[in-house]
């Protein structure tokens, strides 16, 4: 169970490292407004709970004022519940309104509605209850409003056909206004008026009242600060969690990353080429690392052969310079002696001159091999593509020229089965024939009866392959190491100035291969030489 469950969280792991940024960037910004709700939510349920507590607790002993309508009656000097009666009809104005009071209800006591006996504001907690005149003259959270209606024609003419306006009536100067209000607007008549006639209980008047109650009033400081805190809590959230859900954005999907691919340039910025591109998750950088390594590998690979190129020229240079020290000592020696024989009145002996003519000779084949070397570096690599068979041929054909005409007592056994792994070779066909003669040159000075030469190709690597062995005494251990340096050879001449093999390497390199050597089991010398097919293979290598 926990291997299943290690190799699942490591599916998911991975599952999420490859994840394209776009997808990545939407779970964070869907993570991130999802957490904004909840906390928000659960934050605004905090703030409001303590706001609550701390609203029941200021209107503890508080009435909550019932609106209204009220009726003022002079006679108690109190303002009486009431309700509004439409008393309007075709042909009067609309606003046509009786207020009938009723005077049980001017005490100030509470609604009845539950069976506590009172109606409770779910809000504050406060019981709800009728406003009095005492109430609204010493609560400065209470104010009178007079409800309107029953104006006359007059009245309509007077305000440009809005006769009502909303302003506030101070309880202390309320009789003087109901007074004056009552005479000047259109009487209640009918049997409406008869009620407040005929019954102590009613009261009838054609002006009516609603009280507003400001609850802001009873709110403190810090419920005011708790009620905004509420309000901005779900802003504060939301830019709190997208910081902290984008700054893990940034550093998991962009920075890391950044960081690693900036690392690797650095390094490469440095020389410091001997290091892998680490795996960076996110689809997108991870194809920019794979770029990246693919750009370090081929700087590593250029800068490998730059090395090579430089290493083998200072080999070159110094054996060069090895080299010319015997034909300048000789020509000092001779110079010398010349001068010894003028200086005795001896004359100088053709064989001074003879020698010294050798030695010149000797240096300017020197100079020669060592200009075509330098030029080896230069030569283009020309690919030409052409068949299997047709290569096969053609090679068979110009080793036998070769053999036969400068040794033709040998015997040339040439195997070209391993040509038939492929159909057509893309290969600079004169270098490689160039090769070919090189090797054969040095097989032929070497082999007492016999030379082998075994051509093949291989098609997954896309290499061809040539190995020339002969039957002479082959490479000593130390020509095993050295055999392809500049100037090395076991028995070195005027003519030979051991640098066919360092040719063949040379131009094998050119061509995206290299060279191998070895004694063959059966005895004599082996060289296996690879040529990269196509350009593609020359680059890589």
């Amino acid at each position: 169970m926990k291997a299943r469950r290690t190799a699942r969280d490591g599916r998911v792991r991975t599952f999420w490292d490859d994840m394209p940024l776009m997808w990545s960037f939407f779970l964070y910004t869907a993570g991130c407004v999802l957490t904004s709700i909840v906390v928000s939510i659960a934050l605004m349920i905090g703030i409001m709970s303590v706001y609550d507590t701390l609203q029941r607790s200021v209107w503890e002993g508080r009435v909550d004022v019932e609106g209204g309508p009220y009726v003022y009656d002079a006679e108690s000097d109190e303002l009486v519940p009431a309700v509004a009666i439409e008393l309007a009809s075709a042909g009067e104005p609309s606003d046509r309104i009786a207020f009938l009071g009723m005077r049980d209800q001017a005490d100030g006591g509470l609604l009845v509605g539950n069976s506590s006996g009172g109606v409770i504001n779910a809000d504050t907690g406060a019981p709800i209850g009728y406003a009095t005149l005492e109430m609204v003259r010493t609560d400065p959270s209470l104010t009178v409003y007079d409800w309107g209606g029953n104006y006359t024609a007059a009245d309509y003419e007077e305000s440009d056909g809005s006769p009502y306006d909303l302003v506030s009536i101070d309880g202390s100067n309320l009789a003087a206004y109901d007074a004056r209000e009552r005479a000047g607007r259109m009487q209640v008549t009918g049997p409406v008026a008869r009620l407040g006639e005929g019954d102590d209980a009613f009261v009838v008047s054609n002006i009516g009242y609603f009280v507003s109650q400001d609850s802001m009033a009873y709110e403190t400081p810090f419920m005011v600060a708790l009620r905004v805190a509420a309000g901005l809590a779900p802003f504060a959230v939301l830019g709190i969690t997208a910081y902290l859900f984008f700054r893990r954005f940034y550093r998991k999907r962009l920075a890391g990353p950044l960081d690693v691919i900036c690392g690797c340039a650095d390094r490469v910025g440095r020389q410091d080429l001997d290091f892998v591109t680490p795996e960076v998750p996110g689809r997108e950088f991870t194809r920019l690392g794979d770029a990246f390594e693919k750009m370090r590998a081929s700087l590593e690979a250029s800068q490998r052969e730059l090395w090579r190129t430089v290493e083998d020229r200072r080999r070159l240079n110094a054996a060069f310079a090895h080299d010319l020290r015997t034909p300048i000592t000789v020509l000092k020696g001779t110079v010398e002696m010349a001068r010894l024989r003028e200086e005795h009145g001896e004359p100088i002996d053709g064989q001074a001159i003879e020698t010294i003519a050798d030695q010149v000779e000797r240096l300017e084949s020197y100079t020669m091999a060592m200009s075509g070397i330098a030029k080896l570096d230069d030569r283009p690599v020309v690919h030409a593509r052409m068949s299997a068979g047709d290569f096969s041929r053609e090679t068979v054909r110009s080793m036998q020229d070769y053999v036969g005409a400068k040794r033709p007592e040998l015997v040339l056994a040439i195997d070209a089965a391993g040509m038939s792994q492929v159909e057509e070779v893309d290969v600079d066909r004169a270098l490689v024939e160039e090769v070919l003669g090189n090797l054969l040159g040095n097989a032929c000075e070497h082999a007492r009866s016999r030379i082998a030469v075994a051509l093949s190709c291989d098609e997954e690597g896309g290499r061809l392959c040539v190995r020339v062995t002969d039957d002479g005494p082959g490479f000593t251990p130390e020509a095993l190491h050295r055999g392809c340096e500049p100037f090395y050879g076991e028995a070195k001449s005027a003519k030979h100035f051991g640098l066919g093999l360092n040719i063949v390497q040379t131009l094998a390199r050119l061509h995206g291969g290299d060279v191998r050597l070895s004694n063959d089991p059966a005895g004599g010398a082996c060289v296996t030489v690879t040529f990269g097919m196509g350009a593609e293979q020359d680059a890589e290598s």
